[in-house]
């Protein structure tokens, strides 16, 4: 299936492609000749959602008619699944162990990166700590034919396969591993990261790739890898904004984009005292049928 979201954020379509047309949409599944055939090229529209909050909205998702519901609810659960944007798309699949498909997150951070290019039209070197299923690098690589290398990396192997699997650019270089070691005395023209921004009880003293430790790190020391003129896009949550911004940065900030999304992570919503401790942090629960719990996310650039 794919999923395709508009330049302006405000819509969201749902296709059906390859397998999914016979199998759930009813297609004929053979050509001229009687071969069975699932042509990826081939698509039909399933739904479009207005303003969206999340790529996959159950209670939209459940608000429509029977067959509709259900129609939907068979081409989330297939893979392998699209998402596309701007023109930019990447795959992901069974393949791709423990690596997140593209977020809503992910995309206003590429709308953001829009910016930063009409901006910076001279980008020459890049990096992406955290490249998970690699859609920003391609991103940044597809959008600037000027950029001479793209450093892409990530912790979990899985995440660096979905890259290489998304990514055919001579320009890219991959590196499984600690990220911050591998840029150490290293410089950029464009650093990005959208890391874990939702903090959690202990989690800066265990491991800085969970809750804000490395989004903590990069706000207040990420100038070490910027180029004169170079720029760091990064995310972070209101419910993390009195952790990373306890001190001032010592770069510039400008928000770039923001939006009010549904905290809706399983772990976290089923765990009491990860929730009690979100709710001490300004987390509010709210009456309303869809979901319970908001945040704002902000896509913000360092100078």
């Amino acid at each position: 299936m794919i999923i395709k979201v508009s330049d302006n954020l405000k819509s969201l379509e749902v296709w059906a492609n390859g397998r999914n047309l016979p199998s759930i949409m009813g297609e004929p599944s053979r050509d001229a000749n009687g071969y069975i055939v699932y042509p990826e090229h081939k698509k039909k529209h399933a739904h479009t959602f207005k303003n969206p909050v999340l790529m996959t909205d159950n209670y939209q998702i459940a608000q429509l008619n029977p067959t509709k519901r259900d129609t939907l609810f068979a081409l989330y659960g297939a893979k392998p699944r699209i998402v596309e944007y701007n023109g930019v798309g990447v795959f992901w699949d069974d393949t791709h162990i423990n690596v997140w498909c593209p977020s809503i997150d992910t995309i206003l951070f590429a709308k953001a990166l829009g910016r930063v290019f009409r901006e910076k039209k001279n980008l020459k070197a890049a990096a992406e700590i955290g490249c998970g299923s690699g859609y920003l690098s391609k991103y940044v690589l597809s959008k600037n034919k000027r950029l001479r290398s793209m450093l892409i990396n990530d912790i979990n192997p899985y995440a660096i396969k979905c890259a290489k699997d998304n990514i055919k650019d001579r320009r890219a270089n991959f590196y499984v591993g600690d990220g911050l070691k591998r840029i150490k005395n290293k410089k950029f023209d464009l650093l990005i990261c959208n890391p874990p921004y939702i903090p959690r009880p202990g989690a800066q003293e265990t491991n800085p790739y969970e809750g804000v430790g490395l989004l903590n790190h990069l706000i207040h020391e990420g100038r070490q890898y910027l180029n004169e003129g170079g720029v760091l896009v990064t995310n972070f949550s209101n419910l993390s904004r009195d952790i990373v911004f306890k001190n001032d940065p010592a770069m510039r900030m400008k928000i770039l984009e923001k939006m009010r999304v549904p905290l809706k992570v399983n772990n976290v919503l089923n765990n009491k005292r990860w929730l009690n401790y979100l709710m001490r942090r300004g987390l509010k629960k709210e009456n309303r049928p869809d979901y319970e719990y908001w945040q704002e996310i902000n896509i913000a650039a360092f100078y």
